[in-house]
């Protein structure tokens, strides 16, 4: 038994870790994403940009569904909004509320109005922000939560298996 001690603890203290660094990913996430919208909607504003264009101006590396939904308007630049964005692979660290915030604002994209256009990037963004906030204080508030934790229970742990 004394020899799983050591494992043990560092694997509660990795897996503590490990929650408080999904916290972090989640906000750089939302930030990549707020950025992108940021983006978005400067082309919409000051140029007046093509759909594609649009979405182009928001590429992110981070943000693979931006990418996917190029593509497929590429494939297919008849299909109608929804279908395009049915299937598009998610992050997972995305909420619901946030795909559909999304959705929302990409079903807006395509309108043909650019005032349309950019009342959709600038709600968009708006939400964007409410996200990012709320994703902030929670990380800050349970990422030394986590930490400590794992800290807590693998000394717990070390002591038990001694």
């Amino acid at each position: 038994m004394k020899g799983a001690a050591l494992p043990a603890a560092a694997a509660c203290v990795l897996l503590g870790s490990r929650a408080a660094e999904k916290l972090k990913e989640r906000e750089n996430l939302l930030a990549a994403w707020d950025a992108s919208l940021q983006r978005m909607e400067g082309a919409v504003a000051f140029g007046g940009a093509a759909l594609p264009q649009v979405l182009g101006a928001g590429d992110d590396p981070r943000l693979p569904e931006l990418k996917q939904l190029l593509e497929r308007m590429a494939r297919s630049p008849a299909a109608p909004v929804e279908k395009l964005l049915d299937g598009l692979s998610w992050n997972p660290l995305l909420t619901d509320t946030e795909k559909d915030a999304l959705r929302g604002c990409f079903t807006a994209l395509f309108s043909p109005s650019l005032s349309q256009q950019g009342q959709a990037l600038a709600q968009a963004k708006e939400n964007w922000r409410g996200f990012l906030s709320s994703c902030k204080q929670i990380r800050q508030k349970n990422a030394r939560l986590y930490l400590s934790l794992g800290w807590l229970g693998g000394a717990a742990l070390f002591i038990l298996l001694c």
